[in-house]
């Protein structure tokens, strides 16, 4: 079994404008998130940045850590895609990221290899849909946020505890537990 972990960051009173901004416009008071592979290989993209897949110990107190149990091939499909997206370099999508919360859905959506443009969440949607991760099958990427990507994920019957840790050698995920005890 392996994991694949959303990390969903709530600003800090001193991050930038849009990210407060952001947050404040959403129902969880996200405004970021990236997706964790099994040993701490983070995938995301920043304002006016490439995507990136690098080491990441996602130590900030401000993200949330949502860890799903996937089959091995959800978790390679997963990072397969994410080693192209960084190849091909695609460019920040502000105008798209401003209009995923009034987005009318399926009509508009483009996806981010057409447009070679993205953000933070529709990528990550695009990614868990490459890899058919059945929790966001029904997401139109144009259109999730990361509060609507979080909505998705969080009360997931594949949700697991991990334990992340800091400093560079030790590995970043631990073995997953079902979270799903007592919840009937």
């Amino acid at each position: 079994m392996s994991t694949l972990t959303l990390a969903f960051l709530r600003p800090a009173a001193d991050d930038p404008c849009v990210s407060r901004l952001s947050a404040a416009a959403s129902k969880h008071g996200i405004s970021h998130v990236e997706l964790v592979f099994d040993g701490g290989l983070a995938f995301s993209i920043y304002h006016d940045r490439p995507p990136f897949l690098r080491q990441r110990s996602m130590s900030n107190p401000g993200y949330e850590l949502v860890s799903l149990a996937v089959a091995a091939r959800e978790h390679q499909a997963a990072l397969q895609f994410c080693r192209s997206v960084v190849a091909e370099g695609y460019e920040f999508d502000h105008l798209g990221m401003y209009l995923a919360s009034i987005h009318p859905g399926v009509c508009l959506e483009r996806s981010s290899a057409v447009v070679k443009k993205t953000f933070c969440s529709k990528i990550i949607t695009e990614t868990l849909q490459f890899a058919d991760v059945e929790e966001v099958k029904n997401l139109t990427p144009s259109a999730t946020t990361p509060s609507r990507l979080y909505a998705a994920v969080k009360n997931s019957s594949r949700r697991v505890c991990h334990n992340f840790k800091t400093g560079a050698k030790p590995p970043a995920l631990t073995m997953p537990v079902n979270m799903t005890m007592g919840l009937a």
